[in-house]
């Protein structure tokens, strides 16, 4: 009876046994993976998924950074720049001037034709441009004028052509035109008299007889009467005549008797005025004004 429960016991201790591994020693000293290689063994860690909002996903967040400071000012740059601006305007102003008067000389005798804006009581030096140089002649007087800009600005006496040189302009138109000889302008006429002493006197008497004299011309006193007047004009002899103050002017001047025309007015080249130049005169008008004559001829 022993003996039957013995194998019994034994058996049941086996199916106990059976269930214990055996070789857990063994396989715990096996590495981790096959092959012979060992890994380091770490914690697996779940993957972690980020949401993002909408506007996150469309304009992800720039990354702060401080605004650059303000580029200081380069001084030199702004002076080379003031300095290229002033160039360019003055090499404009020239390149201006150089064409005005490149259009000026082209349109010749057209520049006295442009009408005068300010009216008949201030005229303008366009207006009272003189007779071109090209159309002076023998036997007949150019008109010319005090304020022409080819002389007006030089210097007589202690003033200026334009100002006080109606002597030395009247002398030149008439020397033109009893001498024939156009290469003598008012400037000529004029650093002639300086030259001579001449512009320093109160008047110009001694320019226009004495000096008219040098010049070449043969110069006649005239009666302040119409027979006078009218035969030296008759004869071609043009006459220079001394107008007091009042119609021609605020002050004593000097007028050129050229010619009679049809209607036996005299025809007057005055140098301040190309107004009273256009117009024709009696003798009553010109006589009652008059204080002195002369008239001139060629001396050779």
């Amino acid at each position: 009876m022993a003996y039957r429960a013995f194998p019994c016991f034994v058996t049941r201790s086996a199916k106990r046994e059976a269930r214990v591994d055996p070789y857990a020693t063994e396989r715990r000293s096996l590495p981790n993976r096959t092959h012979g290689i060992s890994y380091a063994s770490s914690p697996r860690r779940s993957a972690r998924i980020r949401t993002y909002t909408p506007s996150e996903a469309v304009r992800p967040a720039s990354a702060s950074a401080q605004s650059a400071p303000p580029e200081a000012v380069d001084l030199k740059r702004v002076l080379a720049a003031v300095l290229v601006m002033l160039l360019v305007f003055i090499l404009s102003a020239f390149l201006g001037i150089y064409a005005a008067r490149a259009a000026s000389s082209l349109l010749g005798d057209e520049a006295g034709a442009f009408a005068n804006p300010f009216g008949a009581d201030n005229e303008t030096r366009a207006e009272s441009l003189s007779a071109p140089q090209s159309t002076w002649e023998e036997g007949s007087v150019p008109e010319l004028y005090q304020d022409d800009p080819q002389w007006a600005d030089r210097p007589y006496g202690s003033s200026t052509i334009g100002a006080a040189g109606a002597a030395p302009v009247c002398l030149a138109m008439v020397r033109v035109a009893v001498t024939g000889d156009v290469q003598t302008d008012p400037i000529d006429v004029a650093s002639f008299s300086q030259r001579s002493g001449y512009a320093d006197s109160p008047d110009a008497t001694a320019l226009l007889t004495d000096g008219a004299a040098e010049l070449g011309l043969a110069v006649s006193a005239v009666d302040a009467s119409e027979m006078a007047l009218r035969r030296e004009i008759v004869a071609g002899r043009p006459v220079i005549a001394v107008v007091g103050a009042g119609v021609f002017g605020p002050s004593a001047t000097y007028v050129v008797l050229s010619d009679i025309d049809e209607g036996g007015r005299l025809v007057m080249n005055d140098p301040l005025s190309d107004e009273r130049t256009s117009r024709r005169w009696t003798f009553d008008e010109v006589l009652g004004q008059t204080t002195a004559l002369w008239s001139y001829a060629s001396a050779g």
